[in-house]
């Protein structure tokens, strides 16, 4: 069936997929809501298509919770689901697969198409959180490599003996697993792709280029040291650890907008039927907190005065928004839906979280409290002005108070898909404007 044309928008909605993303059974090293790293094994179907499936019906099934909830017969308003980084992932971490076999980012994005189809959900914006992938000619070559082997005893024998240890001694082992890890990032084994996955109910373009596309992705560039498992506990040795891998290197010298699909650049554009547009950018977890979009603010290309960031989207597992970071225009907004810890100091609040005024609501699981999620919204009163945050002639974005009843909270349908791949369970929505939506920034350009 052919889409409609493309709804006129005036009012947004955010709908935050508060979903648990952390891996099973953790360890930690350090504290991984930091600086450390952690232990533990991924929950996920081995066979690559029937996981992304399982997946699939899990999303599928948030957004039909969160849309029932939405106001009949409502025009004008672009509803734009988020949920956290490391959604889609297989028992290995990285979903490995050979040069000549499909990438099981195509198998997603065509199946999360299928399930939220455009002409049910026209006015809709997904990021169903991000995938990691590896493209690995010979798998059982990399694990059996000597280079792995020694990696994985050193790493594992610090981490062991970081547990032992308090103290000064406990310190000084944690500096040193870090540095190692730091070190194996700069000579990596694998390189591995985590890539947001982006659906839309309307074509999108880039500020830059005519794309035409209803899915995308946009692609990380830093890797922390818990983006990955130092080892599993379920003793496989068959599962890509931190101190294997490494993100592509990403050239933004010419700015961070996307000229093609699945290119690695983080800016879509969504135009109106009545040519007006929304410009939105996904930044990845750590790229938030090394100020990818404001670090890019003046080498984007925008072809016309007042265009800039409308609305700008952080998935991630073990970030929150920070205001040195954001990079979206006056009237615009920065929303972070994340699936490794909570913020602020109530189920839901408003007010300034780790320097940003937001409103934000928390999510623990009931089954293990250690599996926790949030979701924080901010709205834009002026812009950050300058690149380096630091420098005396920039100034961060002034943030405008939200009131703390915005969100609202609703439980998410347990599946048996969420036992099998998620060990935080179902998770929860948290929905910003139910009734209310927020204005969009058009009336400003």
């Amino acid at each position: 069936m052919t889409p409609p044309a493309a709804p006129r928008c005036t009012s947004v909605r955010f709908i935050g997929y508060a979903l648990p993303t952390a891996p099973s059974t953790m360890v930690d090293i350090g504290d991984p809501n930091g600086s450390g790293s952690l232990a533990g094994t991924y929950r996920a179907d081995a066979d690559a298509h029937a996981d992304v499936s399982g997946r699939v019906a899990v999303m599928a099934n948030a957004v039909r919770t969160a849309r029932a909830q939405l106001p009949a017969d409502e025009e004008g308003v672009l509803n734009v689901f988020v949920a956290p980084e490391f959604a889609w992932h297989s028992p290995q971490g990285p979903y490995l697969f050979t040069p000549d076999a499909a990438d099981p980012a195509d198998d997603a994005l065509a199946q999360l198409a299928a399930a939220v189809p455009a002409d049910e959900y026209p006015n809709w914006v997904f990021v169903f959180g991000s995938m990691i992938t590896s493209q690995v000619a010979d798998t059982k070559e990399i694990f059996d490599r000597n280079s792995t082997k020694v990696r994985n005893k050193i790493v594992r024998d610090l981490g062991e003996a970081y547990l032992q240890a308090y103290g000064n001694i406990a310190f000084q082992t944690l500096a040193m697993l870090d540095d190692f890890i730091q070190w194996c990032h700069a000579y990596p084994i694998v390189e591995i792709r985590n890539r947001a996955l982006i659906v839309s109910g309307t074509a999108l373009d880039s500020p830059v280029a005519k794309l035409g596309t209803h899915t995308a992705t946009t692609e990380k560039y830093f890797d922390s040291a818990e983006d990955f498992l130092l080892w599993d506990v379920t003793e496989r040795q068959d599962v890509v650890t931190e101190q294997m891998t490494t993100y592509p290197h990403i050239d933004l010298s010419a700015g961070d907008m996307k000229h093609s699909a699945t290119d690695q650049y983080a800016i879509l554009r969504r135009t109106d039927g009545d040519g007006d547009h929304t410009d939105i950018a996904v930044e990845i977890c750590l790229d938030h907190s090394d100020n990818r979009m404001r670090r890019n603010i003046d080498h984007n290309p925008w072809p016309e005065a007042g265009d800039g960031i409308d609305l700008h989207l952080i998935p991630s597992c073990g970030m929150n928004l920070d205001l040195p970071s954001i990079a979206a225009r006056a009237g615009g907004y920065a929303f972070n839906v994340d699936g490794q810890y909570t913020v602020g100091d109530a189920t839901t609040g408003a007010g300034v979280v780790s320097r940003s005024e937001c409103v934000y609501a928390n999510h623990t699981a009931a089954s293990d409290g250690r599996y926790q999620a949030h979701s924080q919204l901010a709205k834009i009163i002026a812009p950050a002005v300058g690149g380096d945050w630091r420098a005396p002639s920039s100034s961060n974005a002034v943030l405008s108070p939200l009131p703390a009843d915005l969100v609202t909270v609703v439980p998410v349908p347990e599946l048996p898909e969420h036992g099998a791949l998620y060990a935080g369970g179902p998770g929860e929505l948290h929905i910003y404007g139910l009734t209310n939506p927020l204005p969009l920034p058009k009336e400003s350009r």
